[in-house]
C-alpha cells in the first residue's frame, strides 16, 4: 500500500471514530438485518446509526450471528474499500439502563506498523507493547474534544501487529459502550 492509499484509507477509516457525518452515507443493511431480530429500539437506534458513520458508501456484507438463547446481537460485517477489505464486529447487548454497542474492526496492510501508526493513527496515544510486534494505542485527541468520552475506557483502541515479518501490519480497532441509550430516550 502506499502513502497515497493508505491516506485515502486513512479518510474512510475516521469515519469509525463516530464523526458525526451520517447525513452524507448512503444506508447500510443493518436495518433490514436488525428486522428480523428482538432486538429493542433502545439497541436497533444506535447500532444503525453507528453502523451508517461506519460503513457509509462502501460496499458490504452483513451476516447476523443468529442465537436463540441470548439476547446479545451480534453482526460480522465484510467491508470493501478500494484496495482491500476488513472484518467487522457489530455487539449490542440490551441492558437495564438501555444498550451497550460496540464494534472492532480488523484488517491487514501492507506496510510496516510504524508507518502504518503514522498513517492511520497518528493522533493516538501509545500505551504500550502487549510484546516485541504488538503495540497498544488509544485514541486520545480527536480534532473535536467534544467526540472524546470522559471515561478513558470508552475511547477507541487499536492494536498493531507486525506480520510478513514485519513487512505488513495487521490493525484491530475497537471501541466499546459507544451509547447507552435510556429506555426513556427510546422513541427520540
Amino acid at each position: 500500500m502506499n502513502v497515497n492509499q493508505i491516506k485515502f484509507f486513512l479518510l474512510f477509516s475516521t469515519v469509525i471514530l463516530g464523526f458525526n457525518v451520517t447525513g452524507l452515507w448512503a444506508k447500510t443493511k443493518m436495518p433490514e438485518v436488525l428486522a428480523e431480530t428482538n432486538l429493542p429500539m433502545a439497541c436497533q437506534k444506535p447500532l444503525i446509526e453507528f453502523a451508517e458513520r461506519m460503513i457509509g458508501p462502501k460496499r458490504h456484507r452483513i451476516l447476523q450471528n443468529k442465537t436463540s438463547h441470548s439476547p446479545i446481537f451480534e453482526a460480522f460485517v465484510l467491508l470493501t474499500y478500494n484496495d482491500q477489505e476488513s472484518h467487522v464486529s457489530f455487539t449490542a447487548v440490551p441492558t437495564e439502563k438501555g444498550c451497550e454497542v460496540s464494534y472492532r474492526e480488523s484488517f491487514e496492510i501492507n506496510t510496516p506498523c510504524i508507518d502504518a501508526r503514522e498513517a492511520l493513527l497518528k493522533r493516538w496515544k501509545v500505551l504500550g507493547k502487549l510484546s516485541d510486534t504488538t503495540m497498544v494505542l488509544r485514541y486520545d485527541f480527536p480534532r473535536r474534544k467534544s467526540e472524546l468520552p470522559a471515561d478513558e475506557n470508552d475511547r477507541a483502541t487499536a492494536y498493531l501487529t507486525q506480520t510478513r515479518r514485519g513487512a505488513s501490519c495487521l490493525v484491530t480497532k475497537k471501541q466499546q459502550h459507544i451509547q447507552t441509550v435510556s429506555p426513556e430516550k427510546e422513541g427520540n
